[in-house]
């Protein structure tokens, strides 16, 4: 397959939030100078296929960065977001201004990842998040009117001490804003995280459920469908470069903790930045098999409301997946999880909510 997708991590955090296992440090001005000199030489050894489809910058806090950074790794990046059809970046509200704004739009950014997690104020003490629902919308205001039109936020629930009541509150600002896009996840428990230490206990399944059917019907009546797990868009407005991951397509990963996906090959890179500034930053290449690669594919593309495309499927590999995976499919058929619709394998309302457990059912 061909590399349309490319993906470029930033680690660096003011603060460390509380359910984060991401890769992240702490920022530190010479280092983030040192690592933007090697992150540019590790793209620049990229054997792109130009032009890129999708460009994702993310974090930790790619807006961390101060001015000149920012501006710095726009310039690298320019000649790979010539033609490109979705350029994101992720930003925090805390570190945001009218003039980084201004550097992503002069670098051609045309798509924005807010996380805001709540616009509950008290809420956003209890996880180490610093900023307010009023820099949130504060942010969102002054993106649009230098002419942002694809604008993401990340919301959260099964936050500490978060209510019914501080979900609605949540929801009823989403409806004021002019956004597209919205991710929409549950907090998961997560190992080495502060969270984890505190004995934070999360939610149980039934509330899961049940805080998850009230969003998704929410948002519904707002205009957006859900067309993955956990995302929603307005119509035309869905993640380009994160179907490319659901999609199974392949895409290149630089920067800690990245990773590539070609064909049939994984490749990591470290989570070490004392590696990686001293230009070690390949950590390993896991060569799938073909039945790994097989479900790898079906485990991604059945988080989408789509599906898996079976013809595109058997193109890849040669394989009938309904003959395949004749039993697990026929099985949870029978049990209400699966349906079979337009040469597409895909869940029902029932079954994305079983996913984890349909899933099982392939690996046998």
């Amino acid at each position: 397959m061909e590399t349309k997708s490319l993906y470029i991590h930033i680690p660096f955090c003011e603060t460390i939030c509380k359910y984060c296992d991401f890769c992240k440090v702490y920022y530190d001005k010479k280092q983030a100078w040192q690592y933007l000199e090697v992150l540019s030489q590790e793209l620049r050894s990229l054997p792109v296929d130009f032009p890129i489809n999708t460009i994702y910058i993310g974090g930790g806090t790619p807006s961390a960065f101060n001015d000149e950074q920012l501006e710095y790794l726009m310039d690298h990046l320019k000649p790979y977001s010539q033609g490109v059809k979705e350029y994101c970046i992720e930003v925090n509200p805390e570190s945001m201004d009218l003039y980084k704004l201004k550097i992503l739009k002069l670098g051609g950014i045309n798509r924005l990842s807010i996380g805001v997690q709540t616009f509950q104020n008290h809420l956003l003490k209890g996880i180490d998040r610093h900023h307010s629902q009023q820099q949130v919308l504060r942010l969102i205001k002054q993106a649009q009117q230098l002419g942002f039109s694809n604008i993401s936020i990340d919301l959260m629930y099964g936050l500490p001490q978060q209510t019914l009541t501080d979900i609605k509150e949540d929801l009823k600002i989403v409806a004021t804003l002019n956004i597209q896009h919205i991710s929409y996840y549950s907090l998961i428990l997560e190992d080495h995280t502060i969270l984890q230490y505190e004995h934070y206990q999360p939610l149980d399944s039934e509330q899961e459920y049940g805080l998850n059917v009230y969003i998704d019907d929410t948002l519904r009546n707002m205009g957006f469908y859900q067309y993955e797990i956990s995302n929603y868009a307005k119509e035309g407005y869905e993640s380009q470069h994160n179907l490319a991951y659901w999609h199974y397509d392949n895409y290149y990963g630089i920067g800690i903790g990245a990773c590539s996906k070609i064909d049939h090959l994984i490749i990591e890179n470290s989570r070490s930045i004392t590696n990686y500034i001293n230009h070690n930053a390949k950590n390993k290449v896991i060569e799938q098999d073909k039945e790994e690669t097989m479900f790898n594919h079906i485990m991604m593309s059945l988080r989408l409301n789509e599906g898996l495309d079976l013809e595109r499927f058997y193109h890849l590999y040669q394989e009938d997946a309904t003959v395949l995976y004749q039993k697990a499919i026929h099985k949870n058929i029978d049990r209400g999880c699966l349906e079979i619709r337009n040469n597409h394998l895909m869940t029902t309302k029932k079954g994305m909510y079983l996913l984890n457990q349909v899933l099982l059912d392939f690996l046998e």
